[in-house]
């Protein structure tokens, strides 16, 4: 009888783990096993959507410059770029005609790029247009820092400019004129750092980014529509920054806070955060912290433990975050944050004891 038990108890072991190889198999082949149908540039390919379904493509362009994939049609699309790693790199929605997806993205030479595209909502379902068009990367007009550079732009044109600063800080590029522009900005490797509408004067765009030394950063100019054209200014300045020596990126190497007076902080990567604390000496106070300047952040405020008290985007003007809080004694630690990108803020704190 223990033979066969034996045999039993193995046959049963066999069956689990083909079960589990299945299962495993079937998720990576829904994540991973999927083969991208090959989008040729200038070629485009007619498709079907059905609910809850995604489609993929891939595309490599010719060289280094500027890849546009967009779809066409009454579907309702959402689009995303991803390296041949499957990295994500940008997403969209209706950027394109109606409710149509539309990305612009800068490839280097050699390289392939994939487009997933899935419905706005697992509920959407249609036949749709994908096509691809590629226009290399002309070479950009250098801005030299503190001399303006005066133009016009066309209807759909883009001109390019190019920064290389000789240490790491803050540069800034801004439109004046009566032209309404929008700005972009890449880094040395093309990744898109950040873009703007309005933060300029009179609906012109100003972008203010951190940058290293010895990196080419190229800019992207057009009007905001299309449609639109007209003349423009574009300058470019620099200022050096100090030297990092705190590296408060940890609630654990926070810093400790000077009330009443603006605070520079500098985000010098994305996804990095900057740690302050100050200590509540009276029984009932209310917090004040405030960001200003270009750089859209968020504010979070935390107890001695570490647990978040309250948190804020865009309560400040513009794009900056703004939090009122009330607390007793006690150390309480500030986060500051980009919402996307990398730059400089100011961040004042004030403290009233409450009578």
């Amino acid at each position: 009888m223990i033979p066969c038990i034996e045999e039993h108890f193995v046959f049963k072991k066999i069956q689990y783990l083909a079960f589990t190889v299945g299962l495993f198999l079937l998720i990576c082949g829904g994540l991973f096993g999927q083969t991208p149908q090959e989008l040729r540039v200038g070629t485009p390919i007619s498709a079907t959507l059905r609910a809850g379904d995604e489609q993929w493509f891939s595309v490599r362009p010719s060289g280094t410059g500027i890849l546009t994939v967009e779809t066409t049609g009454s579907t309702d699309t959402y689009l995303e770029a991803y390296d041949a790693s499957r990295n994500l790199l940008e997403e969209d929605d209706d950027s394109g005609e109606g409710n149509n997806a539309r990305l612009e993205i800068l490839t280097g030479a050699g390289s392939a790029y994939l487009f997933k595209v899935r419905g706005y909502d697992k509920s959407e379902s249609g036949p749709y247009t994908i096509r691809a068009k590629f226009e290399a990367l002309p070479n950009p007009q250098e801005l030299r820092f503190g001399n303006p550079v005066s133009g016009r732009l066309r209807e759909g044109e883009r001109q390019w400019f190019s920064v290389r600063p000789t240490g790491a800080g803050i540069v800034v590029v801004e439109t004046t004129g009566s032209t309404d522009t929008y700005l972009d900005a890449y880094d040395g490797s093309l990744k898109h750092i950040a873009g703007d509408d309005d933060s300029g004067e009179d609906g012109n765009a100003r972008l203010e980014i951190f940058v290293e030394a010895g990196q080419t950063y190229r800019f992207r100019l057009r009007c905001y529509s299309d449609d639109e054209s007209g003349p423009f200014s574009i300058r470019a300045g620099f200022e050096s920054v100090p030297p990092d020596t705190e590296r408060n990126t940890e609630r654990s190497r926070s810093v400790s806070l000077k009330l009443w007076e603006p605070v520079p902080v500098f985000i010098r990567s994305p996804g990095e955060s900057r740690w302050y604390r100050c200590e509540i000496t009276n029984a009932e106070s209310l917090i004040i912290a405030e960001t200003s300047g270009s750089l859209d952040t968020l504010l979070a405020i935390y107890d001695d433990r570490g647990n978040l008290i309250e948190e804020d985007d865009d309560s400040g003007e513009g794009n900056n975050a703004r939090l009122l809080v009330k607390r007793g004694r006690g150390t309480v630690y500030i986060e500051v944050k980009a919402y996307s990108g990398m730059g400089r803020t100011t961040l004042h704190t004030e403290i009233w004891r409450r009578n």
